[in-house]
């Protein structure tokens, strides 16, 4: 099955039924089809070709729908960049990719002559807000009036459909290669195990879509056909507001996103009753929250989703496990249809049930590997076997049970952030000799960033000063959120930091 496949089951059976709505813009699958085909040629006509890759700097908008679908029309490769990251990070992706032609809209359009100054490459801004066109970019609109539709490549199988960026242990981000075949497997499996998408169903994006997670609930509501309704931006009101107005029957959130929603003053004055289908993921949820959100929506099926991005969807915990409740609940769930999960230990072998080690995986749904790192791509895919980095272990029932991340890796907000990242950022800072980063307990965010800080001698500097500084070089929520500064450093013998003596002390946070 090809990548736009959706689009042309779709087209033959509800052409006319809303397929996006975007603020008070509502197109038909008629409308969203040609002007997918005619941006299409347009790509073409800047010169863009099979297998190049084509950038996207935006709040969620109908834009990703006719983005994503464009560049699979016409063989390229999307590319959506974290509108979180700084322009430094940003213009690294651009560069590190060869991306030649990246659309920004309103939020990001005075990036513009930054990012051509970090990024040689890119040679191409095209602006799609509704503001006016800034000079330099070409306007969006003016591009598909000007093409006449080009006929559909049907781009699938092993081609590579998402190029998507994440954090890098090394300090530097990772492009991911996620394929065709990759996320209609994971699409596959997931759908049968939690029948997340309603077949005609309207579902709301909320998530950001430069996130797997947000990526794979968008593409399986195209694939079973429905209504898209876009929101820029999470806030619980917002999301209150078009539940009610568009009738959503399924969405999908991070549970920092849940606990504002069901938590909001206001939350029972709107009529949430449609909602059929919650799925959340991106970080742990205590049992109290999930108890919230289920008395909040009596009406809906909750599951959680557990992966990466190099495997998008990898377990899933059902509505019928939410019901039972118990020690389940405080598990990734079990893996889905067409995966193969395992837990080695560190001689590469699978440990016994109930053992913890590192969590690993097989199968279509893995990524092909990572942009232009054969090395990495060698070492996280040794055996045949995905090494997610995590640390977990599988009951007798084969439920998945996460205990650590052994990357060191942090989720606050279900956003990821490499302990290493933010080291290197901190680390430049003149007053600091030696630091380390941690996830710390947070009863908002998950977990919290949180810096321990050994200064130089005869220098001083204060958490703000620390803060100010990581948000100069890094996106602002991989910045530190609290700072403590102290002597020395815990060390093992072979002078590496010991994060889990960090991590222990601030255990009952």
């Amino acid at each position: 099955m090809h990548l736009t496949q959706s689009l042309h089951r779709a087209l033959q059976q509800a052409p006319d039924r809303p397929m996006t709505i975007c603020g008070d813009r509502v197109r038909t699958t008629r409308e969203v089809v040609d002007r997918v085909s005619r941006l299409a040629a347009a790509l073409q006509g800047l010169g863009v070709r099979e297998d190049d890759r084509v950038g996207l700097l935006a709040l969620n908008s109908d834009h990703h729908q006719e983005f994503f679908f464009a560049n699979w029309w016409m063989g390229a490769v999307a590319h959506p960049l974290n509108t979180r990251w700084s322009p430094a990070e940003i213009a690294y992706a651009l560069t590190d990719s060869g991306t030649g032609v990246l659309l920004v809209d309103d939020s990001f359009a005075a990036l513009g002559p930054e990012l051509r100054e970090r990024a040689p490459g890119l040679h191409t801004l095209i602006h799609c807000g509704g503001g006016p066109t800034p000079e330099g970019m070409l306007d969006y609109e003016e591009l598909i009036a000007a093409f006449e539709p080009v006929p559909d490549i049907r781009r699938g199988g092993d081609k590579v459909a998402f190029l998507l960026y994440t954090g890098g242990t090394t300090g530097t981000p990772k492009g991911v290669m996620v394929t065709d075949r990759g996320i209609q497997t994971s699409m596959m499996g997931s759908l049968i195990m939690t029948r997340a998408a309603l077949p005609g169903g309207v579902n709301l994006m909320t998530a950001p879509l430069f996130h797997i997670g947000a990526l794979t609930g968008w593409y399986a509501q195209n694939l079973v056909g429905g209504t898209l309704v876009f929101l820029p931006n999470f806030t619980p009101v917002e999301v209150l507001e078009a539940v009610e107005k568009h009738g959503v029957t399924s969405t999908t959130f991070v549970p920092v996103m849940v606990q504002t929603v069901c938590n909001h003053p206001d939350f029972g004055s709107y009529d949430t009753s449609s909602v059929r289908r919650i799925t959340y993921g991106g970080a742990g949820s205590p049992e109290s929250l999930l108890r919230l959100a289920m008395e909040c929506f009596p009406q809906a099926r909750f599951t959680q989703g557990y992966g990466m991005t190099e495997t998008s969807v990898l377990t899933v915990l059902t509505h019928e496990d939410h019901v039972r409740g118990g020690s389940r609940l405080r598990s990734a769930g079990r893996a889905t249809p067409g995966r193969e999960i395992a837990v080695f230990g560190p001689d590469g072998t699978p440990v016994a049930t109930g053992e913890v080690g590192e969590v690993v995986t097989r199968g279509e749904h893995v990524m092909a590997g990572y942009w232009g790192k054969p090395e990495l791509t060698a070492e996280a895919l040794r055996g045949g076997w995905m090494h997610t980095g995590d640390g977990g272990f599988l009951d007798e029932d084969g439920y998945l049970h996460i205990v650590d991340r052994l990357k060191d890796m942090i989720i606050t907000g279900g956003e990821n952030v490499y302990s290493a990242e933010v080291e290197n950022a901190l680390a430049s800072h003149p007053a600091v000799a030696s630091c380390a980063v941690i996830g710390v307990p947070d009863t908002h965010w998950g977990e919290r960033v949180h810096a321990v800080v050994v200064l130089r001698p005869g220098t001083t500097a204060t958490a703000e000063e620390i803060r100010a500084h990581a948000k100069t070089l890094i996106a602002g929520y991989k910045a530190p959120r609290s700072v403590e500064f102290v002597e020395t450093l815990p060390l093992s013998p072979a002078g590496k930091i010991l994060k889990r003596e960090l991590r222990n002390a601030h255990a009952a946070d």
